[in-house]
C-alpha cells in the first residue's frame, strides 16, 4: 500500500476506501503511512435512567458511539468488516474486496512496477594466487588406456527451457496471512438440517480410481477435470469419469498447481463424444490435509462462474464441484486416500466453501477406458524411458513438468508408498467385487507400473 501511495496510484484521504458485504457498504480512511482507519459506529445504552417531560416511567436512552480502528493491511480491515456478520471468519482477502475510487485494490496493485533489485556489492580485490608447480603426468600403461576406452560415459541431456504460459484462470490473492499467503487452508462449512445440501452427488468407481491413481504417482500437485451429467429432476450430479490434465512448471509445485490450458480441448472433445460435460475439477495435496486453501476457494468460485450454464428450458444452473485428493498424508488414519469434495456458496459476492457429501454410484463394473487411462498415466510419469511393455506402439513422452514419486520409499508404520498405493486402489473398486478379484485387478495395474518405471519386484 505504501508503494502505491509513493507512486501516486492512490492518494490518502477520508472515506476513499470502500468494501461491500451483503449490499452494505463500509467506508474507511487511507493515511499517508499506508494505514487504514475505520470509524465503526456502534450502539450503546445509557445506563443512567431518564424521566420524560411529563414525569412518565424511567427509560434507557440509546446513543451512537464511534470506535476508531486502525489497520496495517487491507486484509485486516476487510476481515474486521466480515466479522461483523460472521464472527467465526478466520481469514479474508482484502485486495479483491476493498476498492479505491470504485476500483479493486488488487487491480491497482497489479499496475505496480517490479521492485528495483539492490545494487550488487563491489567485489573485494583478490590477490593473485601463486602459480602452482606443474605436476608430472603419470604414464598410462596400455592396460589402463584400454580400460578407459571401454568405459561408456552416460551424458544426461539438458532440460529444454519452456516458454512461460499463463493459464486461463490464475487467481493471485496477494497479501499473506501468517506467512502462508493464499496457500493457507480454510476449514469447509458443513451442511446440516437447517442448511441442507442443495443437490446429491454420486461418483463411479472408475472416476475414483483415476483420481487416486493420478495423485499417487506424483510428489507435485496434479490437476484434472471431472465429467458427468446433472439430473435437474432428481437434483443429482452424477460424476462418471475423471480426466487427467497437464500442469505448467511451478516453482513450488509441491503446494500449488497451474493448469496447462492446452490440455483442455482434448478433454472437452472426449466428454462431448460421450454426451457428457465438465462438472468439476480435482487436484491433489500430496502430503497434507485436503481442506481447500484460499487460492483453491477462489479458483473454485471462478470455475463455478465460468462453467455456469442453463440446462434446457428449466434454466437451472448445473452445479460445478471441486475435489481434493490427499494420497500421502501421514496423519490419515486409513491407507485409503482422503478425498474431499466441496463447492462455494455465494454470500453477496463472497465465496464460502461447503463440504459435499458424496455417495458411491453403485456400479458393478469398471469401464475398459479406465484401465487405458491408468496405463497412460503410468507411461506419462515414468522416470526412465523403457521400450516395449507388451504394446507394439512406443510409449508416450515423459511429463517433464512433474516430479514422479519414489514408490519404494517408506510412507508410515513400516509401509512403503507402493503398498499404501495398492491398498487405496483396492478400496476404490466396486463393493460387489470379491477380494480376490480386487487383488487381481490392482495387481495387474501395479505390474504394468513397475515395468514402466523400472521398479524391481520385491
Amino acid at each position: 500500500m505504501r508503494r502505491m501511495l509513493e507512486l501516486g496510484l492512490v492518494a490518502a484521504g477520508e472515506n476513499v476506501l470502500s468494501t461491500t458485504l451483503r449490499k452494505e457498504e463500509t467506508l474507511a480512511d487511507l493515511k499517508e503511512d499506508g494505514t487504514i482507519v475505520w470509524r465503526r459506529a456502534r450502539k450503546i445504552v445509557d445506563p443512567a435512567p431518564v424521566k420524560d417531560e411529563e414525569g412518565g416511567e424511567e427509560t434507557a436512552v440509546d446513543a451512537a458511539d464511534v470506535e476508531t480502528l486502525v489497520f496495517n493491511t487491507v486484509s485486516e480491515f476487510r476481515l474486521a468488516v466480515v466479522r461483523e456478520k460472521n464472527p467465526e471468519r478466520k481469514v479474508d482477502n482484502g485486495w479483491d474486496w476493498v476498492k479505491y475510487a470504485g476500483v479493486k485494490l488488487g487491480d491497482i496493485k497489479r499496475r505496480l512496477p517490479p521492485e528495483p533489485k539492490p545494487e550488487p556489492k563491489p567485489r573485494a580485490k583478490r590477490e593473485p594466487k601463486p602459480t602452482p608447480t606443474p605436476k608430472k603426468r603419470k604414464k598410462i600403461t596400455d592396460d589402463e588406456r584400454g580400460y578407459h576406452a571401454a568405459v561408456k560415459r552416460i551424458v544426461v541431456p539438458a532440460r529444454e527451457k519452456r516458454e512461460s504460459r499463463n493459464a486461463s484462470k490464475n487467481i493471485n490473492i496477494g497479501e499473506s496471512f501468517d506467512g502462508q499467503g493464499d496457500l493457507q487452508m480454510v476449514t469447509c462449512e458443513a451442511y446440516n438440517k437447517r442448511r441442507t445440501q442443495p443437490f446429491k452427488v454420486t461418483v463411479t468407481s472408475g472416476a475414483e480410481l483415476v483420481m487416486d491413481f493420478h495423485a499417487h504417482l506424483c510428489s507435485d500437485e496434479i490437476i484434472g477435470f471431472l465429467g458427468g451429467v446433472y439430473d435437474d429432476d432428481a437434483k443429482t450430479l452424477r460424476i462418471t469419469r475423471a480426466l487427467p490434465a497437464r500442469q505448467l512448471v511451478q516453482e513450488h509445485a509441491g503446494v500449488e498447481v497451474e493448469l496447462d490450458p492446452e490440455s483442455v480441448p482434448a478433454i472437452v472433445e472426449t466428454l462431448t463424444a460421450k454426451g457428457e460435460g465438465i462438472v468439476g475439477w480435482y487436484h491433489s495435496h500430496p502430503v497434507f490435509a485436503t481442506q481447500p486453501s484460499i487460492r483453491d476457494i477462489q479458483n473454485q468460485f471462478e470455475y463455478q462462474k465460468m462453467f455456469a450454464r442453463s440446462d434446457g428450458e428449466s434454466q437451472t444452473i448445473a452445479p460445478f464441484v471441486g475435489a481434493i485428493v490427499g494420497p500421502y498424508d501421514v496423519r490419515n488414519d486409513s491407507q485409503k486416500s482422503d478425498v474431499r469434495m466441496f463447492h462455494c456458496v455465494d454470500f453477496g459476492g463472497e465465496p464460502e466453501p461447503y463440504e459435499l457429501k458424496v455417495e458411491h454410484a453403485g456400479c458393478e463394473d469398471v469401464s475398459p477406458d479406465v484401465l487405458r487411462e491408468l496405463k497412460g498415466l503410468a507411461d506419462r510419469f515414468r522416470t526412465t524411458p523403457h521400450a516395449g511393455v507388451g504394446d507394439s506402439e512406443p510409449l508416450a513422452a515423459i511429463d517433464l513438468n512433474a516430479t514422479p514419486v519414489s514408490l519404494t520409499e517408506h510412507w508410515r508404520d513400516g509401509t512403503t508408498r507402493l503398498e499404501k498405493f495398492e491398498h487405496s486402489l483396492c478400496a476404490r473398486l466396486p463393493k460387489s467385487w470379491q477380494d480376490e478379484t480386487k487383488t487381481a485387478y490392482v495387481g495387474g495395474i501395479v505390474k504394468y507400473l513397475k515395468t514402466a518405471w523400472g521398479v524391481a519386484a520385491a
